[in-house]
């Protein structure tokens, strides 16, 4: 019991140190503003583009303003494709450059705030393919609007990026996939699906569309599911019937979300976090370094970390809010309008 409760305060002796700021909301303000969701910044009055440390700018914005392109000097252009950084993406050329601009500038702010929060740096290039439309998205992946993207071998098929644009998800779609893309790279590819899955939705910081999703089947019953479960539903390909494919795709989403907000907002930190990859990406097994980083084994530590065990983060505030509006000004706005299937 001791130990137990050491290692789940994070006084556990050899432990790497806890970030002081972590956990960065109490359960009330959980409770009154739900999941944090910065990734609808850009739309509000004010806004300007980010800039890194030598005051260039970056991110959205800085390759197309709009339909007018800006002719950055690191944006390679060619018909049907464009390169920024570690990112190639390739398209009809029926496409204005500018239609998929806005998913380059996001994935190369992802992977400053992506690469930072687990500590990990690229590794060759990213080539991703965006289809004509979501009948062909469908065709190539044999998935449904509700999955994002299928990532697999070091290469993406993403949705059509005017699609995530009018579903608000381009910024996160950009997140989880830079995501997946450093851990696959990093050699994190033997962390468990648990893991890896939901430090790619936790990236992206999902928390407040997943919520929102889970609204349509909260009133059938509890919609966390327990990790083994969870693991098995995002290790399978789609379900036949796709009704129940979307539900449960997005209730094991939501599931390793769960698990991965209690193990960094709750656990440490992302130090702890970036401990246990660097020693995977270095070589050590995965319990070792889980063990290193935590003080227990990978199975133990997602037994404590179960979403199905104890209340959700947000406790009972589960209900639908808009990703737009900054914290407690979510609750009970009227939601940006989207196409099908947000």
């Amino acid at each position: 019991m001791m130990l137990a409760l050491s290692v789940l305060t994070g006084c556990a002796a050899g432990l790497p140190t806890a970030d002081p700021g972590f956990p960065r909301f109490t359960p009330e303000q959980l409770h009154a503003d739900g999941y944090p969701d910065p990734h609808h910044a850009h739309v509000l009055p004010g806004w300007t583009p980010r800039r890194d440390a030598a005051g260039r700018e970056f991110g959205y914005r800085t390759v197309c303003d709009g339909p007018r392109w800006l002719d950055r000097p690191d944006v390679a252009r060619a018909a049907g494709r464009l390169s920024l950084g570690p990112f190639t993406v390739d398209f009809d050329t029926a496409y204005d450059p500018c239609q998929i601009a806005p998913l380059l500038e996001h994935c190369e702010a992802a992977l400053v705030d992506v690469g930072a929060l687990l500590g990990l740096a690229p590794v060759g290039g990213l080539p991703i393919l965006n289809p004509d439309n979501l009948d062909e998205y469908g065709q190539l992946t044999g998935q449904g609007p509700w999955r994002m993207m299928s990532y697999r071998d070091g290469a993406c098929t993403i949705q059509p990026v005017p699609v995530l644009i009018a579903r608000t998800l381009l910024p996160h779609a950009a997140c989880e996939l830079t995501a997946r893309w450093l851990l696959d790279v990093n050699g994190c590819g033997a962390l468990p699906l648990w893991l890896r899955e939901g430090l790619a939705v936790y990236a992206a910081d999902l928390g407040v569309h997943l919520n929102n999703y889970m609204g349509q089947f909260r009133p059938d019953g509890p919609v966390l599911l327990p990790p083994g479960e969870a693991e098995a539903l995002l290790a399978a390909g789609p379900l036949p019937d796709p009704e129940l494919d979307r539900q449960m795709h997005r209730r094991a989403q939501y599931s390793v979300f769960v698990m991965v907000w209690r193990l960094v907002e709750e656990r440490g930190g992302p130090t702890r976090l970036r401990a246990l990859l660097a020693d995977v990406r270095d070589g050590d097994t995965p319990d070792t370094a889980c063990r290193a980083a935590y003080g227990l084994d990978l199975a133990a530590l997602a037994a404590q970390l179960d979403a199905t065990q104890g209340p959700e983060p947000i406790g009972d505030a589960v209900q639908s809010r808009s990703p737009h509006l900054p914290g407690a000004a979510r609750d009970g706005a009227a939601p940006e309008k989207r196409t099908s299937d947000e």
